[in-house]
Formats: structure tokens, C-alpha cells, sequence
């Protein structure tokens, strides 16, 4: 984690910009937890050690890549570039703010490849989006995050690399 707070950190330094490599409009909800096993009623202990799919090459699993900021984003399109995608920063926009938590992609999302890419009514069995972890997601929201499940938001997939997956 250390290369990954000196790459941020330079890139802030030098004024390095970003390009949007991808961007969208949809839900963001949670699916995991490193601090807490149990979330809105729900046990998310078996998730946090799961495999990220971003972890592939090295078998990680959420909790060794040890990040709440890891993001999960359309499990197809991940799969179709995974070094275009994994650890790339994802700016992250909700009722206009833009937050400035350091998000990256690093796992697939089944939910977010699911369904009308335009759908505007968030739907369990597919709607756009991204899947956080629970304290991202409750801060995005303003401590909401159990009570609908998700929130709306828009997205910005950059070409900044800030989290390296593939290290072993």
C-alpha cells in the first residue's frame, strides 16, 4: 500500500491529470465489510474472503488487498480489459458532490452488468452501477447506506493508476 500512497501522492504533487477512460450513471450499493461481519442484517464475513476479481494473478482476496476503497464495477466489461481497469482511480459524484475518497477498481460486479445500461429504478437482478464497501458506501450517502440499499450516482473511470493489483 505504501507504492500505492507515494504514485497518489506524486501524481498530486506534479499536477498530474487524469483522463476519464469511462463513465456512467446508476446505483451504487455495498458488498463487503473488512471491519464488520455483519451489515444491515446481513453476514458479509464469507465476501471479505472471496477473491477480487482484479486479484486474479496473485489470488487475492479483499481482505489482503486490505482496502475500503476497492470498487467493483460491470463484471463483463472488467473481464473484457482487466489491466485497462484494475487499480484505476474511480471519481465518484453523488447529488453533484464529488467525493475525494481514493476509489479504485478492483472487483467484477455481476449486478452492474445485468439489465438495461439506461435504467433509471434500481433493480436487485440488474441495474448500472458500482458496488462499494459498506463504510464507502455509508459515507457516500450520509449514513444511509442500510436504509434503501443503495444510492444513485455517476461515475468517472480515469487512466490514473493508484492501486496496484497484480503485485505479488
Amino acid at each position: 500500500m505504501k507504492a500505492q500512497t507515494i504514485v497518489a501522492a506524486a501524481a498530486a504533487l506534479f499536477g498530474i491529470t487524469a483522463k476519464a477512460t469511462f463513465s456512467g450513471t446508476g446505483f451504487g450499493t455495498w458488498y463487503y465489510d473488512l471491519e464488520e461481519s455483519e451489515i444491515c442484517g446481513y453476514d458479509v464475513s464469507s465476501l471479505n474472503n472471496g477473491n477480487a476479481l482484479c486479484g486474479w494473478y496473485t489470488a487475492r482476496t479483499l481482505e489482503q488487498v486490505g482496502s475500503e476503497y476497492l470498487v467493483a464495477m460491470n463484471d463483463t466489461q472488467l473481464k473484457e480489459d482487466l489491466t485497462g481497469y484494475c487499480g484505476m482511480q474511480v471519481i465518484v459524484t453523488v447529488n453533484g458532490v464529488t467525493s475525494d475518497l481514493p476509489f479504485f477498481i478492483g472487483d467484477g460486479c455481476q449486478r452492474c452488468s445485468e439489465g438495461s445500461p439506461d435504467a433509471t429504478t434500481y433493480s436487485e437482478s440488474g441495474a448500472p452501477g458500482l458496488d462499494f464497501s459498506y463504510p464507502a458506501l455509508n459515507a457516500l450517502s450520509g449514513g444511509e447506506a442500510c436504509d434503501d440499499g443503495y444510492i444513485e450516482i455517476s461515475w468517472e473511470i480515469t487512466d490514473n493508476k493508484i492501486y496496484d493489483l497484480f503485485d505479488a
